[in-house]
């Protein structure tokens, strides 16, 4: 579906979009990238510039994309506007506020209270 200016104008996030931790894609992949990443460490020297993302780091990295993904629904272009609702107080102090798209980092308003 293309939802296009006037088409959206908010999009209502309920939580994190991370992937199921217990679909067994998921757990292979994570697994995977942290044998891969241990390997790379032993194997590595000081100083060495390449390093490989661990499993923890791509599930939080999916959960990323998969939200700015969801974000830039509503806002599509400079002159879009839109209302984005992160439903989850980790959006506030959590290691994905940081993942979020700069232009919303920048526009994050968050209350401590509903009502």
């Amino acid at each position: 579906m293309d939802f296009k200016d006037h088409e959206a104008r908010c999009v209502v996030m309920v939580g994190i979009p991370y992937a199921s931790a217990f679909d067994p894609r998921v757990k292979l992949h994570r697994s995977f990238l942290d044998d891969l990443s241990r390997k790379e460490a032993r194997n590595a020297g000081p100083g060495a510039p390449v390093r490989l993302l661990t499993g923890g780091e791509w599930y939080q990295t999916t959960a990323a994309r998969a939200a700015n993904q969801a974000v830039g629904r509503v806002v599509r272009h400079v002159n879009d506007w839109g209302a984005i609702v992160l439903l989850d107080e980790r959006f506030a102090n959590h290691p994905m506020r940081p993942s979020l798209s700069r232009w919303v980092q920048d526009s994050l308003s968050t209350y401590p209270t509903f009502g």
